[in-house]
């Protein structure tokens, strides 16, 4: 069974502006940032339990992947029978602070 996916509206704005970001300075691979969080979306809707459990979060039952080729970390949980994303974070920066969305 495959889960439905929701970015919370902190996710939405992490992926707008760090696609905006990507697309901007990365142009000789302007569409990898989208493609690589499309693919591993649909990879942890199929199978929630990929990622890491993200101990440096509040929020119970956080995990997170990495997007291995642009360094980005794809915050999840799995709540009311759906795939939340909570936040898009660069692997170079601090961990969010996942406190509630």
């Amino acid at each position: 069974m495959t889960l439905d996916v929701v970015l919370t509206p902190r996710a939405a704005g992490d992926a707008r502006a760090a696609l905006a970001w990507w697309r901007e300075n990365r142009p000789s691979a302007p569409d990898l940032l989208a493609q690589e969080l499309r693919d591993v979306l649909a990879m942890i809707a199929a199978a929630p339990t990929l990622g890491a459990v993200a101990h440096d979060a509040r929020i119970p039952g956080v995990r997170r992947v990495l997007l291995r080729r642009t360094r980005y970390h794809v915050y999840y949980r799995v709540a009311d029978g759906r795939l939340e994303v909570l936040a898009l974070w660069h692997a170079r920066r601090r961990p969010p602070h996942l406190v509630g969305h």
